[in-house]
C-alpha cells in the first residue's frame, strides 16, 4: 500500500511499526457549534484512510480528539450561559449524528481534552524542567529554538523575530513560540485546573500530543488532519512530542485538501457555509456528499456545488436500485460450468484486482469508484435478464459488499410492511391490466418516500432520491 507522506513530499510504501496493527490518530473537531461540510470532507478522508488499511487485512486502533475546551468553546459557553461541559456536550453529539448519517466508521475511540487534563500538564512540566519550554506572565511556553527539526514537516523556518500565523495574542519570548498552557483569568470564567501547573487551562496543541501518547504510545504510524494543520498545529506538536520523548512522533504524515463552493472558499460572508443539515433540508441524502467527496482524490480541492451534488444523489439511487434489485433477481443452479459463470468470475476478479491497485495507489477514491460501478453495470446486465446463476450471484453479491466495505455508499436499510404491501397490491393490478390503479399506488408509495422500480419477474422498493 502507497500512500503520500507529507514529512518525506513522497509517496511511500507503508510499513507499519507493529505487523497487522495501524495506530492512527486524527485531529477531531472543536465542538463550539455545527461542523461544517469543509470539515466533513475530512472526517470522510480520515474513514476512506482507516476502510484502506481494514481493506488490506490491517487491524486499525483509531483515535480521534474531540477539543472540548479552547477560546471559541468557553466563549460559545459564557454567551449561551450555560456551562462548558452542557455546551460542548451538545455539539458533540450533533457531530456524532453527522459521522453516522455519513457512514463512517464508528470503530474510533473518541476523547475529549478535559479528560486528558493530567496527562497533559505531565508533558508539559517535563519540557519546562528540561528547558524546552519557560514561564511568562501569562502562562507556559514552548520555545520553538530549542527544538533543532522545527519546520521539518512544513518547511517553515523560524529565524529571530520570525512572525507565524497569529491564532491568539500572548506574552512571549518569540513570535514563533506558542502556548502550552494559559493562565486563568477573569475571561475564562470557570473554566479551569490545577495540578503540576498554576492554575488555567492547556493551549490547542498540547491537546492532541497528550492523547495521541497516551492512547497510541510515543511513536505512531498514521496522524492525519485538513492541509491547513500541517503548519502550526501539526509542526508544533512534532515540536513538543518529540522534545518530551525523545523518539519520532509520526512515521506517516496525511492531508486532505479543502473543500470551496463555487470555486470560492467557504465563508458565511459569502452566504456559501453549509453543514449537512443545510444539505439535508434541500432533500439531499447525506450518502450523496460521501459520493461526491470519494470520487475527487484527497489530496485534491473538491468544489461543492447543489448541481454537481444532485449528479451523485442520481448516482445514489442508481447504485441502491442496482443492489436490491440484483438482491431480488430469482436465483438458479447450473449443473456445471457454463461459459456465462466462467466469464462473470473473470470479470470480478479483474474487477476486484483493479479496485485493490486503485486503494493501494495513494487511495485512488475516484478509480475505485468506476470499478464499484462496472461491477454494478454487471450486475444489472444479470437482472435484466430476470435470473442468475447462484455461483454469479455469490461472486457478485461478495465483491460488491467488499468493495462497498471499503466505500461505504450504501447502507442495507428496512422497508416498511406498509409500503411493501402497496407494491404488492400495485402488482396485482398490474397482472389485472388495471393501469390507472397500478399508477395511483405507484404515487402513494412516492408520496412516501419510496421508489418502486419493476423487473423481469418481479419489483424492488428503494428510498426516493430528488431527480
Amino acid at each position: 500500500m502507497e500512500i503520500y507522506n507529507t514529512l518525506s513530499k513522497k509517496v511511500e510504501n507503508f510499513k507499519a511499526l507493529k505487523e497487522g496493527l495501524v495506530t492512527m490518530y486524527t485531529c477531531g473537531p472543536t465542538v463550539y457549534n455545527y461542523v461544517h461540510i469543509g470539515n466533513l470532507r475530512t472526517f470522510i478522508f480520515y474513514d476512506m484512510v482507516k476502510r484502506a488499511f481494514k481493506f488490506n487485512d490491517y487491524k486499525v486502533k483509531h483515535v480521534m480528539n474531540i477539543t472540548d475546551v479552547d477560546d471559541k468553546t468557553i466563549k460559545g459557553a459564557i454567551e449561551s450561559r450555560v456551562s462548558l461541559k452542557e455546551y460542548t456536550e451538545l455539539y458533540t453529539k450533533y457531530f456524532m449524528e453527522d459521522l453516522e448519517k455519513l457512514n463512517v466508521d464508528m470503530d474510533i475511540k473518541f476523547t475529549k481534552a478535559t479528560d486528558n487534563i493530567d496527562e497533559m500538564q505531565k508533558i508539559i512540566a517535563k519540557l519546562l524542567k528540561e528547558g524546552y519550554a519557560y514561564e511568562a506572565e501569562d502562562g507556559i511556553y514552548f520555545s520553538v529554538s530549542k527544538f533543532k527539526d522545527y519546520g521539518k514537516l512544513s518547511g517553515m523556518k523560524v529565524n529571530g523575530d520570525y512572525s507565524r500565523i497569529k491564532t491568539d495574542e500572548y506574552d512571549k519570548d518569540n513570535a514563533a513560540d506558542f502556548a502550552l498552557w494559559k493562565y486563568w483569568d477573569t475571561n475564562d470564567g470557570k473554566v479551569h485546573w490545577e495540578g503540576k501547573l498554576k492554575k488555567g487551562r492547556p493551549g490547542w496543541h498540547i491537546e492532541c500530543s497528550a492523547m495521541s501518547m497516551k492512547y497510541l504510545g510515543k511513536t505512531i504510524d498514521i496522524h492525519c488532519g485538513a492541509v491547513d494543520l500541517i503548519f502550526p498545529h501539526h509542526e508544533n506538536e512534532i515540536a513538543q512530542s518529540e522534545s518530551y520523548s525523545k523518539q519520532k512522533f509520526v512515521d506517516y504524515w496525511l492531508h486532505g485538501e479543502h473543500l470551496l463552493v463555487n470555486n470560492q472558499k467557504m465563508s458565511k460572508s459569502l452566504n456559501n457555509f453549509y453543514t449537512l443539515r443545510d444539505l439535508e433540508k434541500q432533500g439531499f441524502n447525506p450518502l450523496s456528499f460521501r459520493l461526491m467527496v470519494i470520487d475527487s482524490h484527497y489530496r485534491n480541492k473538491l468544489d461543492f456545488n447543489f448541481e454537481n451534488l444532485r449528479k451523485y444523489e442520481k448516482l445514489l439511487g442508481k447504485i441502491d436500485l442496482s443492489i436490491k434489485a440484483l438482491n431480488k433477481t430469482k436465483k438458479y443452479d447450473e449443473k456445471e460450468d457454463s461459459y456465462s459463470r466462467i466469464q462473470t468470475k473473470q470479470k470480478v476478479d479483474n474487477e476486484l484486482q483493479a479496485f485493490k491497485e486503485a486503494v493501494n495507489n495513494d487511495l485512488n477514491t475516484h478509480e475505485a469508484l468506476q470499478h464499484f460501478l462496472s461491477l454494478l453495470d454487471l450486475a444489472d446486465e444479470k437482472t435484466e435478464k430476470g435470473k442468475i446463476d447462484n455461483k454469479e450471484f455469490s461472486a457478485l453479491s461478495n465483491a460488491i459488499s467488499k468493495m462497498n466495505g471499503f466505500l461505504g455508499v450504501y447502507i442495507d436499510y428496512e422497508i416498511p410492511q406498509e409500503m411493501i404491501a402497496l407494491a404488492e397490491e400495485r402488482e396485482k393490478k398490474r397482472k389485472d391490466k388495471d393501469f390507472v390503479a397500478a399508477d395511483l399506488l405507484r404515487q402513494r408509495i412516492s408520496e412516501n418516500g419510496y421508489f418502486i422500480a419493476d423487473l423481469p419477474n418481479t419489483f424492488v422498493i428503494t428510498k426516493k432520491y430528488l431527480d
